[in-house]
């Protein structure tokens, strides 16, 4: 007998291709620059978290971008929100561009740029303007939102808290838990088609976006059990569909619990997880050092999921900056420290060619 199988072809889902590191489908966030960061996209089957800044302005941002991508792609999606209309949420993404071109104007240097060494204004940035061969996603307008006849166009499901449980349970004390879970366990089943390609039945993907789940308006007194109990069984039901979920979470409101460990168990229920850290009303909006970067994005979590080998990020210094019409991630440069120009009297040094010029004695001059 034979020992040799004949190996059978991956399923090709529009939006998705193999992974250069774990050869496993990966699909784009909708943000090649956070793309680019955790090894090209995330893997389908698994949960993203972002930790949501203090006024979720630009967790929101990144939501507009995962959603966007699906559309782009015909993706079927499911959106659930307690905090806004999941409605008007789709209504405000933004319009995918073709042109993807940098901007070719020339950057007039000021003498305080000029003084910084040249070495300093090579190094690459996360944020790609250019779109290469191994690249999924696309790139989004934000200063341009999307028609409402675009939108009916695709197969969009909504959950705002309004349907009840499809059956009594007392596995959540909260039971709005137990209905989010019915929706996306309903919707998940179903087979997913590319309403575009009606004539062809093809396999689609699910795109599952949770906006601010562990706000107040889900607060009652067993919360952090249920959700807990939440996550693992979303991760369940994630892990066996062609599904893909994005979940943001206010966890700077966690502190106010009496669950410490409600954080580190939570994480430890996601697949990637990552934090916004926003400067508006810190000391940092006003520093000097961080006056190009609108916050700080960190990488709380990367998980190899069906490699033993994981992806690891070339940095995890990182910071990002909103701009009129894209989000962008860039590696943190932090200015070089030049030193003190004014001696032990408070005067100012003068810089002189010789050993021993004129004026005040420098540090240098012998």
């Amino acid at each position: 007998m034979s020992s040799f199988v004949k190996r059978r072809g991956a399923v090709t889902i529009k939006g998705t291709r193999a992974s250069l590191h774990s050869g496993q489908a990966i699909l784009s966030s909708g943000n090649p620059s956070l793309d680019h960061i955790f090894g090209g996209g995330f893997p389908i089957g698994s949960i993203i978290a972002i930790e949501e800044d203090k006024y979720a302005n630009y967790s929101r941002v990144l939501t507009k971008y995962f959603l966007a991508e699906g559309l782009v792609n015909s993706h079927s999606s499911f959106v659930a929100s307690l905090e806004e209309d999941p409605v008007q949420l789709m209504n405000k993404l933004p319009t995918p561009v073709e042109d993807t071109e940098p901007d070719k104007t020339p950057k007039t240097q000021t003498p305080e740029e000029m003084r910084i060494a040249f070495r300093y204004n090579n190094l690459s940035v996360v944020d790609l303007e250019q779109k290469s061969s191994t690249q999924i996603g696309h790139f989004f307008d934000l200063s341009k939102q999307i028609e409402e006849s675009e939108l009916a166009r695709h197969d969009i499901t909504y959950w705002d808290g309004s349907q009840p449980p499809s059956k009594p349970t007392n596995a959540f004390t909260n039971p709005n838990f137990q209905s989010l879970l019915d929706a996306i366990h309903l919707k998940s089943t179903q087979p997913q088609f590319d309403p575009s390609n009606a004539e062809v039945k093809e396999k689609n993907l699910l795109r599952i976006c949770l906006n601010s789940i562990g706000s107040p308006l889900w607060y009652d007194r067993n919360f952090p059990a249920d959700l807990l109990k939440f996550v693992t069984i979303l991760k369940s039901i994630v892990r066996n569909t062609l599904s893909c979920c994005l979940i943001t979470l206010p966890t700077h409101l966690f502190h106010h619990l009496e669950d410490n460990r409600l954080y580190d168990r939570l994480v430890d229920q996601l697949d990637f997880c990552i934090a916004l850290e926003s400067f508006a009303g810190s000391d940092k909006e006003t520093n000097p050092i961080f006056k190009e970067y609108h916050g700080l994005l960190g990488l709380v979590k990367i998980s190899a999921l069906n490699t033993l080998a994981g992806f690891v990020p070339e940095t995890r210094d990182l910071a990002f900056k909103l701009r009129r019409r894209k989000f962008a991630i860039e590696k943190l440069h932090l200015p070089p420290e030049l030193g003190d120009d004014k001696d032990e009297r408070g005067q100012k040094l003068v810089q002189t060619m010789s050993c021993s010029g004129g004026g005040v004695k420098s540090k240098l001059d012998f």
